[in-house]
């Protein structure tokens, strides 16, 4: 039963660092700035961190990218570059709106929830460790919900980060990928390395049952 635990625990933690390794693909993003990480979202203690955690969890960026999807959804081709062309004026409207027409039809029906839970996952930090507030059975718990829910909205590595990669570019109203493509020796040697985390975590792997 030891031995058992052991290993179910080690899987966790490669599947739980290889969903914080989405987060590498935004050259913006810097790891070692933790803490301005949980200030720009408004977290300043436990009660903040929790509510914060919470929301990523049941309602998350995805809504409003799941809201333009739908409206999208429901017009014509014309119908839609139509309404694009009328943002002009509005860069950051424009830019999310044509990342959603882009991904229309290319994402699982959860969208761009990989963003939401890579970050919930990254962000539940203990008081003792990345600069956190809360508990560390607390920070667990929210891990654990973030790693479930990643594998009910997705069905492989690929589609996740797939997700994260366009709510990266939905939050960044970033059209082009060049960006991404200024990092992707870095990225793709995070991924592709048979040292690196994403090559030990099986997707499939069940969690269900883990506490």
């Amino acid at each position: 039963m030891f031995t058992f635990k052991r290993k179910k625990e080690k899987q966790f933690h490669f599947f739980t660092h290889s969903m914080h390794s989405a987060i590498m693909i935004g050259a913006d993003t810097v790891f070692i700035e933790t803490k301005d990480n949980f200030s720009k979202r408004g977290i300043r203690d436990a009660a903040s961190q929790k509510e914060r955690l919470s929301w990523m969890l049941k309602e998350g960026e995805r809504k409003e990218f799941a809201r333009l999807h739908h409206f999208l959804s429901a017009l014509s081709e014309s119908g839609r570059v139509e309404y694009i062309d009328s943002l002009e004026p509005d860069q950051n409207r424009l830019g999310k709106a044509k990342v959603v027409h882009y991904y229309l039809k290319r994402l699982p029906a959860e969208g761009i929830a990989a963003y939401d839970f890579a970050w919930a996952s990254y962000l539940s930090g203990t008081r003792w460790e990345n600069g956190g507030y809360i508990r560390k059975e607390e920070a667990r718990q929210f891990k654990l919900q973030a790693v479930r829910q990643a594998q009910q909205a997705y069905n492989s590595w690929s589609e996740f980060i797939t997700g994260y990669i366009a709510g990266y570019q939905f939050m960044t109203a970033q059209t082009s990928l060049d960006h991404l493509r200024q990092n992707d020796w870095n990225f793709s040697r995070s991924f592709v390395s048979k040292h690196g985390n994403l090559s030990k975590s099986n997707w499939h792997t069940d969690f269900s049952n883990f506490s």
